[in-house]
């Protein structure tokens, strides 16, 4: 697999962005400490989405003004290959941690509510090594995978949303916590550490998904589409679960499975949604970290980004074992670290990359215009 990672439309890249937005909207972001004041999980994690979305739109726009077809060569040209690099780090560092919170979240569920007499460790490494060998397999792969699992996500979360629907309660949206809004804000620039790592990435795939023009309607389409749905979800377990319950619930989405299961007739129903949803997590995954391998290798003159993929995956996998075999403080102390700080740096970074670039290439045109 070199770095020429071949050709995909836009369909299936607004399947593997579309999927990785929803998939981390509802289940990365569904942690208790978001209900701690109160429910604005429906404003905060639609609004993580859209603010990514900004930041991306702006980045586009600067490279469209700079001629750069890549955000490394953006980087570069607003802030030098020194700079460039430690932001590209970060970048890669947000991806891989993305993909290790998704991964490890799906592990737990797996083997909690599914596979409880099994080891841990063999369901790791089942989950991990599906997601290594799509990435192995390169940007194509994932695509065409993206593309036929996105209709049938999308179907499965109608379904899980609308079959409750004699629960909802519109009182249980409230009390809203005191500042409701400026809550909401800040929960949503720290939860855009799962939204804009996956947006961002897009732009560094110029070659593969047709040019810019492709990269801005699949961009906006998918994030679009993502934070409306994640807004319904959120929206939907908030009618069926009070912020109490939702500070003590794992991962509040399953529970509406279970929640459908009793008022309906589709039995087993939460099980086939879990394993459907784990099917978007590795997608997921495998997008992120294939992405993070082909940045490396751009940065660092390789040119196969295989090895890079398997030694992530690798990483990866350590990471969520040392978790479950009791280095879990250390695991939540940093999830922590970067769940409040990590998006923000990378934010601020790339919003004053974009406003540097745009400013140079203004100059050089009045420059131009001048001489002219």
């Amino acid at each position: 697999m070199k770095l020429s990672e071949g050709r995909i439309g836009n369909a299936e890249g607004i399947g593997f962005l579309g999927i990785a937005l929803t998939v981390n909207g509802l289940f990365v972001l569904d942690i208790a400490e978001d209900y701690r004041l109160g429910n604005t999980a429906y404003l905060a994690f639609p609004a993580a989405i859209l603010l990514g979305l900004a930041v991306f739109l702006l980045l586009w726009g600067a490279m469209r003004l700079s001629g750069k077809q890549s955000l490394p060569a953006l980087l570069d040209h607003a802030l030098g290959k020194t700079a460039g690099s430690l932001v590209l780090a970060l970048l890669i560092g947000l991806l891989l941690f993305d993909a290790y919170c998704l991964l490890s979240r799906f592990v737990t569920m797996v083997h909690t509510l599914v596979y409880g007499n099994d080891t841990v460790f063999t369901i790791l490494v089942w989950i991990t090594g599906t997601a290594a060998c799509i990435a192995f397999l390169g940007f194509e792969c994932i695509g065409r995978l993206a593309k036929c699992f996105a209709p049938v996500l999308l179907l499965l979360l109608l379904c899980e949303l609308a079959i409750p629907i004699e629960s909802y309660e519109a009182y249980r949206l409230f009390p809203l916590p005191e500042d409701a809004f400026s809550h909401a804000a800040a929960d949503a620039v720290r939860g855009s550490f799962a939204a804009l790592p996956p947006l961002v990435l897009l732009l560094c795939f110029g070659n593969g998904l047709q040019g810019l023009a492709s990269i801005r309607r699949i961009g906006v389409i998918a994030a679009l589409s993502a934070a409306a749905l994640t807004c319904a979800a959120q929206l939907c377990i908030g009618m069926v679960f009070g912020a109490d319950e939702l500070q003590k619930t794992f991962i509040p989405l399953y529970e509406l499975n279970i929640k459908m299961v009793a008022e309906s007739y589709f039995f087993r129903l939460d099980k086939v949604a879990l394993f459907l949803w784990l099917i978007g997590a590795v997608i997921t995954a495998a997008y992120e970290t294939y992405g993070a391998a082909n940045l490396f290798c751009r940065r660092f003159s390789r040119y196969d980004a295989r090895p890079p993929v398997i030694a992530f995956f690798a990483l990866l996998l350590c990471s969520i074992a040392a978790e479950h075999a009791g280095c879990y403080a250390l695991l939540t102390d940093l999830f922590d670290f970067v769940h409040r700080f990590g998006a923000a740096v990378l934010l601020s970074v790339l919003a004053s990359a974009a406003a540097v670039s745009l400013l140079r290439s203004a100059w050089k045109r009045r420059k131009l215009h001048e001489a002219q």
